[in-house]
C-alpha cells in the first residue's frame, strides 16, 4: 500500500499549492523551478542528439556535382 502523497507530481504540487492553499509566492517559485528544470533537459537533449554536421564531399550530388564529372 502507498503512502499518501507518494505520487503527487510537480505540476500538481504546485497547482494545489496556488488555488488550495492561497500561497502564490510558493506556487510561483515551484512553477519557476519546474520550468528550469523542464529548460535544462531540453538543452541537454538539444546537446546530445544533435547531428553532426559534416563537409559534402566534392563528387556528392549536395555540392552539385556528380561522380562521373571527377577525373
Amino acid at each position: 500500500m502507498a503512502s499518501a502523497k507518494t505520487t503527487l507530481t510537480p505540476a500538481y504540487l504546485s497547482f494545489s499549492t496556488a488555488f488550495n492553499n492561497q500561497q502564490w509566492g510558493q506556487d510561483a517559485a515551484i512553477s519557476f523551478i519546474l520550468f528550469v528544470i523542464v529548460i535544462l533537459f531540453t538543452l541537454l537533449q538539444r546537446g546530445l542528439l544533435r547531428e553532426r554536421r559534416t563537409k559534402p564531399d566534392r563528387g556528392s550530388a549536395a555540392a552539385g556535382g556528380t561522380k562521373e564529372s571527377r577525373v
